[in-house]
């Protein structure tokens, strides 16, 4: 291509002429690659200027090894794609949370803090990768021993690799830290809340309108809670109701089972499993609950005596054509057929009963 170009020193001819002369001229794939990252990189919007001069040094140094084996070029198209990618990912990241800002007015503050650090956290990634940047360029510039430049890079590339692990654990946290305000209920975590329970409960009813799966929910409420209340005062209420969420996640957990607070003292478990089933699972968590020995506390001390609290559970099985709110309606009319014949006991939604 060097000699048969039509045009006096063109660019291309002149990025022809110079991978010809470091070994890469037999492959186009090199000038490919070569033209990208020293000519295309820079028209790309999508990128900050610290991303194109990191992959512009990966590239050159690459280039300084004179290996113009397929495994080589195979290996630097490799990291071209994971470029991409990752940045793609990372900007699809930020977007789902600026959306989920948009939707969650309930969370604004907790969102709004997140989206601020993560895009700090971007400038100072930016630094980060700039200083390694202009150092391994001032590195691949000079004259040294070849060995040496390798050996420096190596630490290089170690130390900024250990960064973003640091920063990728932090994210991780944070972002866990954040699905427990959108999804979590604040008084009874790990449970989900409301919102989260309607949203997982539409999905799996999706699921099972489509593959024929079964699904049953328990409906679980405290007996006499608000005499507990009266009797005992708030604070030993809501530390009664945490004990029984403790029980009730212990005993999803162990299933795979989603739990989660419907509201007031009223807890739910979403079953992938017969109503017949699930009332085994019921009657075992309302003997856990029966036989728990509550002792109220002030500053981790023990105050009087234990206080003895029952449950009332229903369940209620999705059949063809329910929406969610008709199977938490199942349940709940279970639930309640055991509140007016005694409490203490489990029971299973008939469909002869009606949902209506």
């Amino acid at each position: 291509m060097a000699e048969s170009c039509p045009f006096d020193r063109c660019k291309i001819q002149n990025v022809c002429s110079e991978i010809h002369k470091i070994g890469y001229g037999d492959d186009p794939a090199w000038l490919a690659i070569v033209l990208i990252v020293r000519d295309l990189l820079a028209k790309f919007s999508c990128f900050t200027e610290s991303q194109k001069t990191l992959l512009k040094s990966y590239v050159f140094y690459e280039l300084k090894k004179k290996d113009s084996s397929e495994q080589h070029l195979g290996v630097v198209i490799q990291r071209l794609e994971n470029f991409f990618e990752e940045n793609k990912k990372s900007k699809d990241l930020k977007s789902q949370f600026v959306r989920q800002n948009e939707i969650m007015g309930s969370v604004n503050g907790a969102i709004d803090d997140f989206l601020r650090e993560l895009f700090f956290s971007e400038s100072s990634r930016a630094n980060i990768i700039a200083k390694y940047s202009n150092e391994s360029l001032e590195f691949l510039n000079k004259d040294d021993d070849p060995a040496l430049i390798v050996k420096k890079m190596k630490v290089m590339v170690t130390e900024m690799l250990a960064e973003y692990r640091r920063e990728a654990d932090e994210w991780e946290y944070k972002a866990k830290n954040l699905e427990q305000v959108v999804n979590v209920d604040s008084l009874l975590a790990p449970l989900h809340n409301r919102g989260a329970l309607e949203k997982y409960l539409r999905t799996e009813i999706a699921n099972c309108q489509s593959t024929g799966c079964k699904l049953s929910i328990m409906m679980i409420d405290i007996d006499d809670f608000k005499e507990i209340n009266d009797r005992c005062g708030h604070q030993v209420g809501d530390d009664i109701l945490r004990t029984l969420a403790k029980i009730v996640h212990s005993h999803a957990s162990m299933y795979g089972w989603y739990a989660a607070r419907y509201g007031g003292d009223e807890l739910v478990i979403v079953c992938n499993s017969s109503a017949d089933e699930v009332l085994l699972h019921a009657d075992a968590i309302r003997i856990a609950a029966q036989n728990y020995d509550f002792y109220p506390r002030k500053d981790g001390k023990v105050q009087g005596n234990s206080v003895k609290f029952t449950v009332s559970i229903g369940v209620g099985e999705y059949v063809q054509g329910m929406t969610s709110d008709d199977l938490v309606d199942a349940a709940d009319k279970a639930m309640y057929k055991v509140k007016v014949t005694g409490k203490n006991d489990v029971a299973k939604f008939e469909p002869a009963e009606n949902i209506s």
